[in-house]
């Protein structure tokens, strides 16, 4: 009777093996493996923002190199020692299953190998107990081992083995209950984490801490000879007590987990400091409770000469209907008011079209059908360059962008911004008054790079991000000067550096504010543009990044303030007039076809690489990438601007 029962078991055995071949060659279908959580964490190991599964589970992928090794080879040790050698299916644990088959009537789990395990977990419908379901399970895990690794074996097991209520994967079980990474577990913490998948609700720590306790005492008891325990040692384990705290995250950064929800990975560790997260976050929760709604709030603290973002919220609160706090507001085009007017002086000061003592004379001004006012609606008469700036005074803008040429100073804009920003048609002058639309991400860059030419000016979200390299907006001395002529004394006489704008209608109000190794951008507005009676960036923007500053602790710059300024009124005589007006000397150009948007005087000759050009037409194709030479020539007046080019697909 044996006899024939072997050799019926050694029958389905073959025939198992048949057709696991007949379709090893197809690749295993992932199922439950490719739903995953997405799980951001800041710049420690501090979990800022987690989205579960489709399935409500907190599952994360997990890698051998982040769990501790003592782990694996406990976990082997128990469930399936011969792991390394079968081929998803253990003979010899398949003929111990078959005699107690034999004697009991009854199907066993004996010969359930790891594989086999992490089969069941990806399948959840092979889990009842049937001979059909444990011969899919058999011929799953040899096509398994066909196509995976034993590494990558262990990792789906170890990303999907459950763990007690939605904690499934060994990333959210030991952040869950030990509130710690897998690289480094007690003997105890990875005796729990072995015995908890074979009875995940029944032996919960936090429910059930006997029952808990009494399993990870028998895996020591069970592995003791297979790891080399010492007796003395596995007695002292078995006393442990469990280090169990279980731990539920919050999360703080919902607005930048949308923000890389498009990226093809899950787990990011982000750049964010979850104090500085928090800290901002009740700030901006606390100040949207005085104002009306719609308005909402946001802001980004973001680090000088890096581009790391410290602190990122994209509206008061993300589940505010009324306000629309889905939105993220950092990423949206809002006219930034008078926040580029220190731009357009410092390009200015750069081109030499104006110095730091310049005289403005503050009055009518009127182009065509375009009369601009000041905010407050008067004229203040001579006033110097600082005054024009620290008071954000429009005409004297105004002037000064049509001094360097509205046209090529939005040109330089949208060279460095290096994207679509959904705005067609040119800003002109009213650019100097917030016609220009920006979002706060890019505005920071802009500052960034006002503020550090030289350095970093695009935000890093993670230490993955690879910025590529914009096109230089002032160079190092220019921005120095700016930086002066932003200063201004507080009440308390300290030196701060910061701008503020306010849109037309009071739509929205800005500050972007320069700390010695950190800037911050405030924006408040409705979520469509309403127009508002009380917002502006003086009033509404700057108190709050003032409790930003108190709350992070950002330390003021270090700009000297006895830098004498010669006043004047003239500006330097030049024997030829600029010819070219865009682009500069020195600009690195990222594009799209070898376009080069140019403009000038319209009467001189122009040449490309000495190459003569019949008509401008106020662009240019180049025929190569790199260094390209730009020359305009009238009468005895010659100008010659390098220019280096870099050919790319716009983000």
């Amino acid at each position: 009777m044996r006899k024939l029962f072997f050799t019926i078991l050694s029958g389905l055995f073959l025939t198992l093996m048949l057709v696991a071949l007949i379709f090893v060659w197809r690749s295993p279908d992932l199922g439950r493996l490719a739903d995953v959580s997405q799980v951001l964490r800041g710049d420690g190991q501090e979990i800022i923002n987690l989205r579960l599964t489709n399935s409500g589970h907190w599952r994360e992928p997990a890698k051998l190199e982040r769990i501790d090794p003592q782990l694996i080879k406990m976990l082997i040790a128990y469930e399936d020692k011969r792991f390394w050698q079968h081929y998803g299916v253990d003979p010899l644990a398949v003929m111990r299953a078959a005699i107690s088959l034999a004697k009991s009537g009854k199907i066993k789990s004996g010969a359930s190998t790891l594989t086999m395990q992490t089969v069941k977990l990806m399948h959840p419908e092979l889990r009842k107990r049937s001979f059909k379901n444990k011969l899919s399970q058999m011929a799953e895990a040899i096509r398994l081992e066909a196509h995976w690794s034993k590494e990558e074996i262990l990792e789906a097991y170890f990303t999907l083995a459950p763990y007690g209520g939605n904690i499934e994967g060994i990333e959210a079980a030991t952040e869950a209950w030990f509130q710690k990474s897998p690289s480094q577990l007690t003997f105890t913490e990875a005796a729990l984490l072995v015995a908890l998948p074979q009875s995940p609700e029944r032996r919960r720590p936090d429910l059930f801490p006997d029952a808990a306790f009494e399993a990870k005492s028998k895996v020591l008891e069970v592995i003791k000879d297979r790891i080399g325990l010492d007796p003395k040692k596995l007695e002292e384990l078995k006393k442990e007590p469990l280090p169990v705290r279980l731990s539920k995250t919050k999360s703080i950064s919902p607005h930048l987990a949308d923000r890389l929800q498009t990226k093809a990975q899950t787990s990011f560790k982000t750049t964010i400091n979850p104090s500085w997260q928090r800290e901002l976050l009740s700030i901006l929760r606390t100040s949207a409770k005085s104002f009306e709604k719609p308005i909402n709030l946001a802001a980004i603290v973001v680090e000088r000469r890096s581009g790391l973002v410290k602190a990122y919220v994209g509206s008061s609160s993300y589940m505010d209907v009324e306000r629309k706090g889905a939105i993220n507001y950092l990423r949206t085009l809002r006219s930034p008011g008078s926040t580029l007017k220190p731009l357009i002086y410092a390009n200015a000061l750069e081109r030499q079209i104006i110095d730091e003592g310049h005289i403005f004379n503050d009055s009518q001004f009127q182009r065509g059908a375009y009369i601009p006012a000041n905010f407050d609606k008067k004229y203040n008469g001579k006033v110097t360059l600082k005054e024009a700036l620290n008071r954000s005074l429009n005409i004297s803008a105004i002037e000064t962008l049509e001094m360097i040429g509205a046209e090529q100073f939005e040109n330089k804009l949208r060279t460095f911004i290096s994207e679509d920003i959904g705005q067609t048609k040119n800003a002109g002058l009213s650019l100097a008054v917030g016609g220009f639309y920006l979002s706060p991400e890019k505005l920071s860059e802009i500052y960034l790079e006002m503020a550090d030419p030289g350095f970093n000016s695009q935000l890093k979200f993670t230490y993955d991000d690879d910025p590529t390299q914009s096109s230089h907006l002032i160079n190092s001395n220019t921005s120095e000067q700016i930086l002066r002529l932003m200063s201004q004394r507080n009440h308390k006489g300290k030196v701060e550096v910061f701008k503020t704008g306010t849109s037309h209608n009071r739509q929205d109000a800005w500050v972007a504010n320069i700390f010695e190794n950190h800037l911050v951008i405030v924006w408040l507005g409705t979520p469509d543009n309403e127009n508002t009676q009380i917002l502006t960036g003086r009033s509404a923007a700057l108190p709050i990044s003032n409790n930003i500053k108190l709350a992070l602790g950002l330390i003021q710059p270090k700009i000297k303030q006895d830098y004498k300024i010669e006043a004047k009124n003239s500006f330097p005589l030049k024997k030829c007039s600029k010819l070219i007006q865009y682009p500069e000397n020195g600009e690195w150009i990222r594009g799209t076809n070898l376009a080069v948007s140019v403009s000038g005087n319209s009467e001189a000759e122009w040449y490309i690489n000495s190459t003569k050009l019949s008509d401008i037409h106020n662009q240019i194709i180049l025929k190569n990438e790199g260094i390209n030479k730009i020359t305009a020539v009238l009468g005895e007046c010659r100008e010659t601007n390098e220019i280096f080019f870099q050919n790319a697909v716009l983000n």
